[in-house]
């Protein structure tokens, strides 16, 4: 019943391979290459064990039997420490210790050995001691971290094309500086889209200004003669009006009041 239950489980979880179902609509013979990343296929893949000190840590080497291998970061220096006393000093190592331990301690790694020019010699040592360049498991490069955040100094001992993020860390940096790259495109294309406002309303308020400037004195004649054509037909041009006066119309008492006032 053991056997059975197994072999249905390997067969649940087999990868198919039939024309059919492969996505290339092509035969897969289960011989092709699996693509690799070209980074990752440079790095070695452990598990870490306890922290030594700020720059070091224990790893179990697999390929010698989990035997304990020293991990040093590579191209950095001890903490910096400026113009700090003894005690205060050594609260920084310790600080720098803890912030190491938080990304090792216990947690699959990436690394990759420095160069065997700055490699030393540690034949004698209980457990042989690799430089290297460190990663966690989503591809955070350690070194350049603990440098970036001042708990390591900055010592450059080989060259590398390798000492930054990679994997998904890689990608979030990527999408940031992608996101700050548009945020500022945008925030161009606003002010591009003021200073054009801007530039349209000064235009406007320019041509108006030059409309009431070239109304000038003929447009000032043309209003003057409108306006006295206007007066002239209020006071009908002077002339004495023809509408005839009804004389047998009964006066108002202001009127009476009046020409007894004229005949006064």
């Amino acid at each position: 019943m053991l056997r059975l239950a197994v072999a249905f489980c390997a067969a649940a979880f087999v990868i198919p391979t039939s024309g059919q179902d492969a996505p290339s609509g092509k035969p897969s013979t289960g011989d092709e290459p699996k693509e690799v990343d070209p980074v990752i296929s440079q790095l070695t893949l452990a598990m870490s064990a306890q922290v030594i000190d700020e720059r070091t840590f224990a790893i179990r080497d697999s390929s010698k039997g989990s035997k304990l291998v020293h991990l040093t970061l590579g191209n950095v220096g001890p903490a910096p420490r400026g113009s700090l006393n003894d005690g205060e000093y050594a609260e920084k190592v310790k600080v720098a210790r803890e912030a190491l331990g938080k990304l090792v301690d216990r947690q699959m790694i990436w690394y990759k050995a420095a160069p065997d020019s700055v490699q030393t010699a540690n034949s004698t040592d209980a457990a042989p001691s690799i430089i290297a360049d460190v990663w966690t498991s989503h591809g955070q490069h350690i070194n350049s971290f603990l440098k970036k955040e001042g708990h390591l100094s900055d010592e450059q001992a080989y060259e590398t094309d390798l000492a930054k993020d990679i994997l998904t860390v890689a990608a979030e940096v990527e999408k940031k500086e992608s996101y700050k790259k548009l945020e500022e495109a945008l925030k161009e294309s606003e002010k591009a889209k003021k200073e054009a406002a801007k530039a349209d309303r000064a235009k406007a308020q320019e041509e108006e200004s030059a409309e009431v400037g070239s109304f000038g004195v003929p447009g000032y004649l043309g209003v003057s003669v409108l306006l006295a054509i206007g007066a002239g037909v209020l006071t009908n041009f002077g002339r004495p009006s023809n509408k005839k006066v009804n004389l047998n119309r009964k006066k108002g008492h202001f009127e009476r009041f009046w020409m007894k006032l004229k005949g006064a």
